[in-house]
C-alpha cells in the first residue's frame, strides 16, 4: 500500500504536502479509541465543556483567516475571495454548533391522556448516539468538516475523520485547532486514507452514525455496508434548474444566476445547471448572460481577481469536454465557452438548446457548463423537473408571488429559492436533498439532533389519590 497521499496544487500542478497514511491496524485502532474514550468519558461531558471547546475553535479560526483561506484555495482550487467567504461561514458553524449544544432538552410527555397512567410522570433526555464517521468533500474543505466536526462534538460524540484525498491540509490544519482548543486526541482520530480504504472499515462495529458529503454512487454504496441500525446522512448532488419568469429583475436575476452558476467553477452540489428562460425574454436573457460570463476571470485561484479556478483533476476537465461535445451532437448550441484551458482549467459555457437527450440534462455535471432553454408553460417545466431522479435545490426568478408559490408547491425538491440561486445556503437552514439527492438532513440543529437519541423515563408515581 502507498503509504503517502500526495496533495498538489491543481492549478500549477506542485506538490504542497504529503501526509503519511495509517497503517490498517492503526485505521482499526482509531474506531477503538473513539469508542472507548466515548464510552468511559466523553459521552460524560457537560455541555458547558463541549461548548467552551467549540468557542475556542471558532475564536482560532477568526484569528487565521488568512491562513486558512490560502489553504482552501491551494489545495481546492477555490477562489481566494470565496475562499475567505469559507472561512468566515466555518466560524459561525462552530460557534452556532457551541451555542445550540448549550440548549439541548427532551420534553415532558402526558402521561395523563387515558385512564390507568395518570399516575406517571414521563420524559425524554437527549444522549449522544457514539463513535461518528465523517467523510468530507474536497470542494468546501473547512466549512463541511466543521458541519461534520463540530456539530458531532456539540451533541457529545466522538468523531474518526476522513478528509477528501485531494484536500486533506485544511482539514489537518482544523483537526490541530480542535485538539489546540481542549479536545482530547481520542475524541477526534484523523485519517488521512483513500477511498478504498474507507469502504474496507465501513463494517466497523463501533460506527454509530456516517456523515457522508460526496458522489451518489458512493453514498448509496455506503448505505449497504453499514452494520443494521448505524444512522447515516448522505449529501449527494443533482442537477438544480432555475426558472427565470418573464416579471422578474432581469439585471439581478443574470448576476445571481451567473454566480450561482460559476461559484467555484460549478463544483458545488447544488450549482444552478439547468436555466429555463420564459419565451418572451429569452433573447434579452441570453444576451446579458453571455455578457457577464465574458467578464469572469478563469485562473489560478490564488490569485484575488480570479472569478473561476481550476477543477480539481485533469480528469474532470476531460469530462467537461466530453459533456459539451455531447450537448452539440444533440444539437446543442455553445454560446460561450466550451473550451478547456491550461492549468486545469476549463471555460465557463453556456448551451443553448438544451434537451433532455444530453447527459447535461440527465447527469450531475459539477463543473462550470449551464444548459440553457426556453419555457411558455410552467406545467412543462414542472414536469420535467419532477421527472427528474434528482430532488434538492431549485430556484425560481418573479416578481409574481403567486406564479412564485404556485412552483414552489408543485415542484418536487427539497428546497425553493424564489429569487436567489440554486446554490444558496445559510448555514443554519435545514440543507440537503431527497430521490438520488440524497438521504437525512443537513444544517447545524438538524445534524445535532439527529446524532444524537431521544431517551424515554417513565416513573410510576402516585400523586393522585
Amino acid at each position: 500500500m502507498n503509504d503517502k497521499i500526495i496533495v498538489r496544487n491543481p492549478y500549477s500542478d506542485e506538490i504542497i504536502g504529503e501526509l503519511s497514511k495509517p497503517t490498517i491496524e492503526e485505521i482499526h485502532r482509531a474506531f477503538v479509541v473513539a469508542n472507548n474514550f466515548w464510552k468511559k468519558e466523553f459521552k460524560y461531558y457537560p455541555a458547558y465543556r463541549r461548548a467552551e471547546i467549540l468557542y475556542k475553535v471558532a475564536n482560532r479560526i477568526a484569528d487565521n483567516v488568512e491562513d486558512l483561506a490560502i489553504s482552501v484555495a491551494r489545495e481546492g482550487g477555490k477562489p481566494l475571495k470565496d475562499a475567505r467567504v469559507e472561512v468566515r461561514r466555518a466560524i459561525n458553524t462552530v460557534k452556532m454548533s457551541a451555542d445550540y449544544c448549550l440548549n439541548l432538552s427532551g420534553e415532558q410527555i402526558p402521561m395523563d391522556n387515558s385512564a390507568g397512567t395518570e399516575n406517571h410522570l414521563a420524559f425524554t433526555i437527549k444522549e449522544p448516539i457514539g463513535v461518528v464517521l465523517a467523510i468530507s468533500a474536497f470542494n468546501h474543505p473547512l466549512n463541511l468538516i466543521c458541519h461534520q466536526v463540530a456539530t458531532a462534538i456539540a451533541a457529545g460524540n466522538t468523531v474518526v475523520l476522513k478528509p477528501a484525498e485531494k484536500t486533506p491540509l485544511t482539514a489537518r490544519l482544523i483537526t490541530q485547532y480542535f485538539y489546540d482548543a481542549g479536545l482530547p486526541n481520542e475524541a477526534l482520530q484523523f485519517l488521512p486514507i483513500t477511498g478504498k480504504e474507507t469502504q474496507e472499515i465501513l463494517g466497523n462495529d463501533f460506527i454509530r452514525y456516517v456523515s457522508f458529503i460526496g458522489n451518489a454512487d458512493i453514498g448509496w454504496q455506503i448505505r449497504r455496508l453499514v452494520q443494521p441500525g448505524v444512522k447515516i446522512m448522505l449529501e449527494h448532488g443533482g442537477t438544480a434548474a432555475a426558472v427565470l419568469d418573464s416579471s422578474a429583475n432581469l439585471d439581478n436575476a443574470i448576476q445571481s444566476i451567473v454566480r450561482g452558476s460559476f461559484y467555484h467553477s460549478g463544483q458545488v452540489c447544488v450549482s444552478t445547471q439547468i436555466l429555463y428562460i420564459h419565451q418572451n425574454i429569452y433573447n434579452a436573457a441570453l444576451k446579458s448572460l453571455i455578457e457577464k460570463v465574458s467578464k469572469l476571470i478563469t485562473g489560478d485561484a490564488c490569485s484575488d481577481k480570479t472569478d473561476c479556478g481550476p477543477l480539481i483533476t485533469p480528469a474532470v476537465v476531460e469530462r467537461m469536454k466530453f459533456l459539451v461535445e455531447d450537448a452539440i451532437q444533440k444539437e446543442g448550441k455553445v454560446l460561450i465557452g466550451g473550451t478547456a484551458l491550461p492549468n486545469n482549467c476549463f471555460e465557463p459555457t453556456l448551451i443553448d438548446n438544451l434537451s433532455t437527450k444530453m447527459m447535461i440534462y440527465n447527469d450531475e455535471v459539477f463543473g462550470p457548463i449551464l444548459g440553457i432553454n426556453s419555457f411558455d408553460n410552467i406545467n412543462d417545466i414542472l414536469e420535467k423537473i419532477n421527472n427528474s431522479k434528482f430532488a434538492f435545490q431549485t430556484a425560481i426568478y418573479t416578481q409574481d408571488i403567486d406564479f412564485a408559490m404556485y412552483y414552489a408547491r408543485n415542484v418536487e425538491q427539497k428546497a425553493v429559492i424564489i429569487n436567489d440561486s440554486t446554490a444558496f445556503r445559510v448555514d443554519w437552514m435545514p440543507f440537503g436533498g431527497y430521490k438520488h439527492s440524497g438521504y437525512g438532513t443537513g444544517g447545524i440543529k438538524y445534524v445535532i439532533e439527529d446524532m444524537l437519541e431521544n431517551k424515554l423515563i417513565v416513573i410510576n408515581n402516585k400523586y393522585i389519590k
